[in-house]
């Protein structure tokens, strides 16, 4: 079988069209190192989405703010008759840290991971779309 040598001119246009590609994945790189530092600066997800991080605030201060304790008021007379009846039980209410920490640091957890869900499904959609766009410009199916 013979082999098929490209022409100079075809070889220009493969070479000019290597050249795009490197431009446009510097591009791209440069944009995707922009967007990761924006993702890293608290104080942009407070200026694109003001309603979400006070929401997010007050569930926080929910979370961590301590419950008030249910206390029962007795007078002198009602913890001796109490304790005669052996209905006078005292326990501690308090509860652990760990779960309050481990409940904040779940939902900081689930945030994050929305968070880099949607902006991941964002920039795919976006680089998918901007090279269908470059191909069909191309003129390739």
């Amino acid at each position: 079988m013979k082999e098929v040598k490209p022409t100079s001119s075809e070889t220009e246009v493969i070479a000019s069209r290597m050249e795009g590609v490197r431009c446009d994945l510097d591009e791209d790189v440069q944009e995707i190192v922009e967007s990761a530092r924006d993702m890293r600066d608290w104080r942009t997800y407070v200026r694109k989405y003001p309603w979400v991080c006070l929401g997010a605030a007050l569930a926080v201060g929910y979370l961590v703010a301590p419950r008030r304790p249910a206390v029962t008021k007795l007078d002198g007379t009602a913890v001796p008759e109490l304790a005669k009846l052996e209905q006078l039980l005292a326990v501690s209410q308090a509860a652990p840290k760990a779960t309050i920490s481990g409940r904040l640091l779940a939902f900081v957890g689930d945030l994050a991971m929305q968070g880099i869900s949607s902006y991941v499904a964002r920039q795919t959609s976006n680089f998918i779309a901007n090279q269908t766009a470059k191909s069909e410009q191309d003129g390739q199916p």
